[in-house]
């Protein structure tokens, strides 16, 4: 079985956060994308700074997944350097590691990845 991972990115618009997330499910990615509204972001970029309100956006999937799920996001974000990290799931209920891997079994093993038990 292949290790949950917790995707974070954030986007502009609510639009194109459930846009983003239909399209990381309809590829079997990810097992679930979480989107959470309204949130204000405060930053600095190319010596400027920002006060925007942002989705954010809790994508479950499998380590080995990782770089497939970011190449999507970046395709789709419109963010010139979008936020795409991921933090390992360390401890978690063997049921809904299974529960993510069997979501997305068939990239698994397209990867070539062990069977998920």
């Amino acid at each position: 079985m292949d290790n949950p991972l917790l995707i974070l990115t954030s986007v502009g618009s609510e639009q194109q956060a459930i846009t983003i997330a239909e399209e990381l499910i309809q590829q079997e990615l990810v097992a679930c994308v979480n989107i959470l509204p309204a949130m204000r972001s405060i930053y600095r970029f190319k010596g400027k700074i920002y006060d925007d309100e942002e989705n954010l956006l809790l994508i479950k999937t499998t380590e080995s997944l990782f770089d497939e799920v970011a190449a999507v996001i970046s395709q789709m974000h419109t963010y010139e350097v979008p936020e795409i990290t991921g933090i390992p799931i360390e401890h978690c209920m063997e049921e809904f590691a299974g529960w993510v891997n069997q979501n997305v079994l068939k990239r698994l093993l397209e990867k070539g990845e062990k069977k998920v038990e």
